[in-house]
């Protein structure tokens, strides 16, 4: 309760002595002086806003904490009267007959041995003022609900309390109050004072006030308030949210007749809180003797619609509920978000996924014609249905359990979890605990003691679970209360965990720098035979390393050798000619001089002026490649270099070799990664095409990776157990306190413009060598491989001399979305037994294989992870496709964008011709048929041959 005494004895004080200064002065003023205090002091006058000073202000509370309290006062644990529970109920207008319980029938394919059991408690999902956990921020302080709470059924409470509405009538008399506003519909905060202040007029002293909880936005149509015109008791047109999720609390208060007796001194008005809805939950019960999953209940039938006219003095009595309408159907679940086991959360109430609190608060009504439908599996149809019976009364709680036929209703255990907690987290929710049971001949609901039994540990999020132990799991810490009293009030603690954080990456590299090293200082490895060994099998422009060790790349075009034979249809084409389009086919491949591409040897190509030096065009990892150097000549040419084992780490370098006269004739990238990132993931697209995606795109690295250490939760459950068996058995329930997986990551891939082989940092992190992002428009073959290091911006160069359409497709004569067969060329960026997706390769990714914004075309498994985890198949998905949101350089600048928030992949054809077919994506949308201007730098995500 807000208390005012300390300011009431200050203001009191302060009339007192301005009274004593008024006597002093009419002594020595005379008459005059005096009149002129009244005038100053003691005149009011409406047309000057009232007593300045004496504001109206509330003093707010909830009537059943004010009843939980005074139970509390009860010695702990001992059995209550029938009087002194008669008493408590009082406060909050309620009887012990209004508290029924009752086994309910059900119907349906799983209902022959179940019921429901239907227990009710006083209050508003009580909870035991003496021990309570706050979890939330406090209202009063932030003047809002906590933001935790978003996605659970809106209750207010005391905690929760945002802002409100009051209304205030004033009279000359306690009998004369107006029955018309004085003030109407006003903005008050938490604390009780209103936003924007309203005075005490000492002419008409009296008044009487009304509160509504919570203060809705005039747009929101299911509250509305009676009018200011409206004569007579205030009263509120309510209508139920349909979805339990987005429900909300009513609370309402009458101050009664209030007098401002002491001038300039502010009265005590309460505004003691009541709630006008039924708070209804459905839980496990203990003894079912089937494991099914719960995935929806229903409520069908219900009224919906209401008036509820608000109680016209302090007590509370006279309000009551009219007008009820609208009889429609509540939901909870089946949207994914309710997934609760029959065995695995035995005694607990049925909570979302995150253990949201989904309770439904409706209008308390007579029952007739009302259904319960309870849904198991995701199945359409309902496994159970039951009638029910009786009334909800305003301000209880009613909680239906799943039972047995067999089931003892007169002990009650309830539990419920907090709400999981982030990885970096060490304080949980608050759990809660119910514990009591229903005397039989007093009808009386009496406390039942409850303590902490036992402990078990899931390490993957409560699919599997360790042996029960009496000791808690290292890593929960602590929990606040371990044993209580009991009562129909929820007593609640709350949990302290350790971090889960670890550097991820650091773990990451250290396979790398752990590896076996391959090769040595005399005998490199050679990257283009599957052992290391002499003869060159298959070459490409990108090769993946995953140890330390002194390696070598045969100097060959591309994929020019493939099979350990010359492919020479990846430099030259075998498109059919005659087509309309021959103007945009490249028939021979050009090398660093312009010159059709004979030999697949660079130095055979180049017999005059062969390529005799090597050197790192640029790396993201300082040091990771040292030693460069040619070796040998003609087709036994090599580029050699060393990957030291304390370098070694996730990232990316693209090295070159150049003539005597320092051209560059051709380059590599080099992939620093785990060896199993080229392992393939068969995804079929929406016209039925299969591609084996590689596991990871190319040139992807982590940057930063900090986070758990595994990427499933943590889950320690706690058995709890009433002290007092009934026939022999006592009641049982498990708290879950979960801790989410999570990490925070900093990601890259390498960039590539549309037909060119280089690959282009996705950072701008360069470690090692230099990166030009600006090339100008310059754009040409020619300039592209001499100028790795160099990123071409837009222009005419890309128009009228890299407008080909066959730059990554070899005989590609087409524009546009297909599956066509793409030939891999020696421009693909892509490493050995690779290349590039055809235009419809991405397809699958939306439900539609169309451009969308809307959340549930996109055909994706879990939530945005620096990135979309991608179904493999449109219908029945057994694997998903992690595509990384890697960013892209824009065609203007070069300028890096969007990394983490925007994916950019480029399919191997044309759009138009100077545009590319390209996948992008970002939170909440997904475009699998896109074009992109040819220069913008994106990424690549590579098929199999």
């Amino acid at each position: 309760m807000i208390r005012f005494k300390e300011y009431l004895e200050r203001r009191a004080r302060r009339a007192a002595f301005m009274s004593v200064c008024l006597a002093v002065l009419a002594v020595f003023g005379g008459l005059f002086l005096g009149s002129c205090a009244n005038e100053d002091l003691g005149k009011d006058n409406d047309k000057n806003g009232g007593d300045k000073g004496a504001a109206v202000s509330f003093n707010v509370s909830e009537a059943q904490n004010d009843a939980q309290k005074a139970a509390a006062k009860t010695m702990p644990g001992m059995p209550v009267t029938r009087a002194a529970f008669s008493e408590q109920l009082g406060m909050m207008n309620l009887t012990p007959e209004d508290l029924t319980t009752q086994r309910l029938s059900v119907q349906g394919a799983a209902g022959t041995d179940l019921c429901l059991i239907e227990t009710t408690t006083p209050g508003v999902n009580p909870m035991r003022q003496d021990n309570r956990t706050m979890t939330a921020r406090t209202a009063a302080t932030t003047g809002k609900e906590d933001t935790d709470a978003a996605t659970r059924a809106n209750i207010t409470t005391m905690t929760t309390l945002g802002h409100f509405t009051t209304i205030g009538y004033r009279g000359t008399s306690a009998t004369s109050i107006s029955n018309t506003p004085w003030f109407h519909d006003k903005d008050t905060n938490p604390d009780g004072t209103l936003v924007s202040p309203i005075y005490w007029s000492f002419q008409i002293p009296y008044g009487k006030f009304f509160a509504i909880a919570p203060r809705e936005a005039s747009s929101y149509a299911r509250l509305k308030l009676s009018p200011d015109t409206h004569a007579g008791t205030p009263y509120v047109d309510f209508e139920v949210e349909p979805n339990v999720k987005k429900q909300r609390g009513l609370m309402t208060a009458c101050s009664g007749v209030v007098q401002y007796a002491t001038q300039f001194v502010p009265p005590t008005t309460n505004l003691k809180f009541r709630h006008a809805l039924t708070a209804v939950r459905f839980k496990v019960g203990q003894n079912l003797s089937y494991s099914k999953t719960i995935t929806k209940v229903e409520i069908i039938g219900a009224m919906g619609k209401g008036r509820y006219t608000l109680s016209a003095d302090e007590t509370g009595t006279g309000a009551a509920w009219s007008n009820l309408s609208a009889p429609q159907t509540f939901t909870l679940g089946g949207d994914g978000t309710v997934n609760v086991s029959t065995t695995a959360a035995v005694n607990n109430i049925i909570m979302g996924k995150n253990n949201d609190n989904y309770t439904f608060y409706m209008i308390p009504q007579p029952l007739s014609g009302v259904q319960v439908k309870i849904y198991f599996n995701n199945s359409s149809t309902p496994a159970i249905t039951a009638s029910l019976s009786g009334t909800w009364k305003p301000g209880t709680t009613k909680t239906y359990a799943l039972s047995q036929n067999t089931s003892d209703w007169q002990y009650q255990l309830t539990v419920t979890s907090p709400a999981a907690i982030a990885y970096d987290q060490t304080t949980a929710g608050a759990y809660t605990i119910t514990s009591y049971r229903t005397d039989p001949a007093t009808s009386t609901q009496q406390p039942v003691k409850w303590k902490v039994v036992g402990y078990q540990e899931s390490a993957d999020g409560g699919a599997t679970w360790g042996s029960e132990t009496q000791t808690k799991p290292a890593w929960l810490t602590g929990l606040t209360i371990e044993g209580g009293d009991g009562g129909t009030s929820a007593e609640s603690g709350s949990a302290t965990l350790t971090k889960d954080i670890t550097d991820r990456l650091a773990l990451y590299n250290k396979v790398l720098q752990d590896a076996t090293p391959k090769g040595s200082a005399g005998n490199h490895w050679n990257l283009a035979n599957a052992t290391g060994g002499a003869s060159v099998e298959n070459t490409a422009n990108s090769y993946l390393i995953s140890a330390p060790g002194y390696y070598r790349i045969p100097l060959v075009y591309g994929n020019a050798i493939t099979g350990g034979t010359t492919n020479s249809h990846a430099y030259i084409s075998q498109a059919p000619t005659g087509t309309p389009n021959e103007s945009y086919i490249l028939r021979h491949f050009k090398d660093h001089a312009g010159q059709d591409i004979t030999s697949p040897y660079i130095n055979v190509q180049n017999t005059g002026n062969p390529a005799t030096q090597a050197g790192i065009v640029w790396t993201d990892q300082s040091g990771i490649v040292d030693g460069l150097s040619v070796t040998g000549s003609g087709n036994n040419s090599f580029v050699n270099f060393h990957i030291p084992a304390d370098k070694i780490r996730n990232g990316n370098a693209v090295i070159a070799v150049k003539n005597a006269s320092g051209t560059v004739m051709w380059s590599w990238h080099l992939w620093f990664e785990h060896d199993d990132v080229l392992t393939t993931i068969p995804y079929t697209n929406l016209q039925g095409v299969t591609y084996n995606f590689t596991k990871q795109t190319l040139g992807f690295a982590y940057r930063k990776w900090i986070g758990s250490a595994s990427d499933q939760p943590r889950v320690a459950r706690i058995k709890v157990e009433q002290e007092i068996a009934n026939s022999g058995i006592k009641q049982t329930a498990f708290i879950n306190i979960t801790q989410n997986p999570g990490s925070v990551k900093e990601i890259s891939s390498t960039l590539y413009q549309f037909g060119r082989k280089d690959a282009l940092p996705g950072t701008d992190a360069i470690a090692d060598g230099s990166f030009t992002p600006n090339g100008g428009d310059n754009m040409s073959i020619q300039n592209g491989i001499q100028h790795p290091e160099t990123f071409y911006t837009q222009g005419s160069s890309w128009y009228n001399g890299y407008n080909q359409y066959n730059l990554w497709s070899m005989d590609n004569t087409t524009t546009g979305f297909n599956d066509n067969a793409v030939i891999k060329t020696i421009y693909d960026p892509c490493p050995a037994g690779f290349k590039m997706p055809a235009s419809n390769a991405f397809t699958g990714f939306t439900k539609t294989g169309n451009n969308t914004t809307t959340q549930s075309n996109l055909n994706i498994s879990g939530a945005w992870d620096y990135g979309y985890n991608f179904n493999n198949k449109i219908s029945s998905p057994n694997a998903t496709v992690y595509f990384p949101a890697s960013g892209r350089r824009d065609n203007i600048d070069g300028s890096l964008y969007s990394v983490g928030n925007f994916g950019y992949y480029w399919a191997g054809v044309p759009y138009y011709a100077s545009l590319g077919c390209n996948l992008n994506f970002g939170s909440g949308r997904v475009s699998p048929q896109y074009g992109g201007t040819r220069s913008y730098g994106g990424g690549v995500r590579p098929v199999s041959e």
